[in-house]
């Protein structure tokens, strides 16, 4: 995998994410709150709802123009600081919280969905939404992200993700995420 550097991300702590929603793609901000403790923030507007943009025009023109709810200097610093030849720090794709049928030999779809439960959670501790963190806490979500970071991520003795994982009761779980957060999602 390339490794990723940009230096207005990598001074503010602000990273673009490229963001796949209903076979269209988005872009939004993750990034420290430096104004907090710290934590990792997505940009979200007044009633915490994530904010995904059509290209990066406008989702400098919304940062610019005070749609920030964390660390505002900071990210209308790094906003002025990017450009549309900027490449996004990760990419992921929503909707595949939505399949209906899961296999153990599919790693795209496996690792989209991978990603996508991780900035799931973040949001979901940075609005504190119980209903997501007690679906992501579950023993079966945490047994899929335990794996998937042992295959995609780390130095393992696997090449593949376990034949034997129960996907049939994934499913149902990754749907009910799914669920829950499509209203949370708003297109600016």
């Amino acid at each position: 995998m390339e490794e990723f550097y940009d230096a207005a991300s990598e001074k503010y702590k602000k990273y673009l994410l490229q963001v796949t929603y209903n076979d269209e793609t988005y872009y939004t901000v993750s990034g420290a709150d430096a104004s907090g403790n710290d934590a990792v923030r997505l940009l979200t507007d007044k009633d915490g709802r994530i904010c995904l943009y059509a290209d990066l025009p406008s989702l400098r023109k919304g940062i610019e123009e005070g749609i920030v709810t964390f660390d505002t200097p900071n990210l209308q610093a790094w906003g002025k600081e990017i450009n549309e030849t900027d490449t996004a720090y990760t990419g992921f794709d929503f909707s595949s919280l939505k399949a209906e049928e899961l296999e153990a030999d599919d790693d795209p779809l496996l690792y989209e969905i991978y990603g996508a439960l991780g900035v799931v959670k973040d949001y979901a501790l940075q609005e504190h939404a119980d209903e997501l963190l007690a679906l992501l806490d579950s023993d079966i979500v945490k047994e899929y992200i335990e794996i998937c970071a042992d295959l995609f991520l780390w130095s393992s003795d696997t090449d593949s993700f376990r034949e034997d994982f129960d996907f049939e009761s994934l499913v149902p779980v990754l749907n009910k995420i799914y669920t829950l957060l499509e209203p949370r999602l708003k297109i600016v």
